[in-house]
């Protein structure tokens, strides 16, 4: 019988330890970063059928961080629009503590009023034009510009500044009564942007703001800023500078920076205009107090959602680190054995690479 003895060339050793020693150290550079980041290296190679998994929980995963930063977002916006209200409603305040003493009768301080209220007004203006991001906060949908129109400011629209609307209306001061009545019952449609008020560039929504109306042509409420906080709530924040609370604000104050009540003659007449100015100035502040109270609890709202994704983000990582890691011990004993044996080879693959016929003569 005769055998046949299979021989490999010194060559052919050489290559098949080159391949070796390349997927060891391919093996070795992935057992090196599973153990540095505690992940495995081929994630879809080493889960197999739970790979699907992994996908889902990755998405629901950037799903969550995606609403978490919004939610933050909205959160700030929220902190600074509840900080502006609340200076707005101070100064507002302030203004109502010197002017109601002179409700009935001007007092020593009537002379004061216009300036306080032009003073009042500058900065009621300047707080609603305040911006988050560079996002006007009481504009509405329409935040293209500043929602209210400076004082002496000609809206480029209508041609009117708010002081010649208020100019027009009281067209040379206040007489008796009767003429009280009407110009303060024409200032009230007005900042309503009745539909009575002619011309329409008097009215409180084409002279005086610039952003979105409270209601379209047709009547129908238009929609306000919202914010989606998750993949089922919306939550409809937005506060504008045409809200009630603000146009009676800003009433109030008009009426008082446009007349020097100290010079009105007729006693009644200066009753029914600082009685109605204070009225509305008043009415203003507690419309601001309720839309401070709302925008409280649409901040509890975000608060409370934002607590709930950051918990839900604990748990996906923790879902994820459960399919996707390794264990930190296992991955280092791996490496060290990968060590060894790449090193062995290298020793083997010298020595084969220094081998010739010689070597056996």
């Amino acid at each position: 019988m005769i055998g046949t003895v299979r021989t490999m060339s010194t060559q052919d050793a050489l290559v098949t330890q080159r391949r070796t020693a390349a997927d060891l150290s391919q093996r070795l550079s992935q057992a090196g970063q599973e153990a540095s980041t505690g992940m495995k290296a081929d994630i879809f190679r080493s889960l197999g059928l739970r790979a699907s998994e992994a996908l889902t929980l990755r998405a629901g995963m950037a799903r969550n961080e995606t609403f978490i930063s919004s939610n933050e977002m909205l959160a700030s916006r929220l902190d600074v629009t509840a900080l502006t209200l609340r200076q707005t409603r101070e100064a507002a305040q302030g203004f109502l503590d010197l002017a109601i003493g002179n409700t009935e009768s001007p007092t020593q301080t009537a002379s004061a009023l216009q300036q306080a209220a032009q003073t009042a007004l500058d900065r009621l203006i300047g707080n609603m034009n305040a911006s988050f991001r560079g996002v006007p906060l009481f504009a509405g949908t329409d935040s293209a510009q500043p929602p209210l129109q400076g004082w002496d400011a000609v809206n480029a629209a209508t041609g009117l500044a708010p002081r010649d609307v208020l100019a027009t209306t009281i067209d040379g001061g206040i007489g008796d009564a009767a003429d009280a009545a009407a110009k303060a019952a024409r200032l009230a449609d007005i900042f309503a942007s009745a539909a009575t008020v002619l011309p329409e560039e008097e009215r409180f929504e084409r002279t005086f703001f610039n952003g979105t109306p409270l209601v379209a042509a047709d009547g129908t409420a238009l929609p306000r800023v919202a914010a989606r906080l998750d993949e089922v709530t919306v939550l409809p924040h937005g506060i504008q500078a045409n809200d009630t609370a603000f146009t009676d604000l800003l009433r109030g104050l008009s009426m008082f920076a446009a007349t020097d009540t100290a010079t009105i003659a007729d006693p009644e007449a200066y009753r029914i205009w600082v009685g109605e100015a204070v009225n509305a100035v008043s009415r203003g502040i507690a419309g601001m107090i309720d839309t401070e109270s709302r925008l409280g609890g649409q901040q509890v709202t975000v608060d409370q959602t934002l607590k709930n994704q950051r918990e839900r983000h604990v748990l996906y990582s923790s879902q994820v680190l459960t399919l996707e890691g390794v264990d930190p011990y296992e991955a280092a004993t791996r490496l060290t054995n990968l060590q060894t044996q790449l090193e062995a080879t290298y020793t083997v693959t010298a020595r084969l690479s220094r081998l010739s016929f010689l070597n056996f003569m």
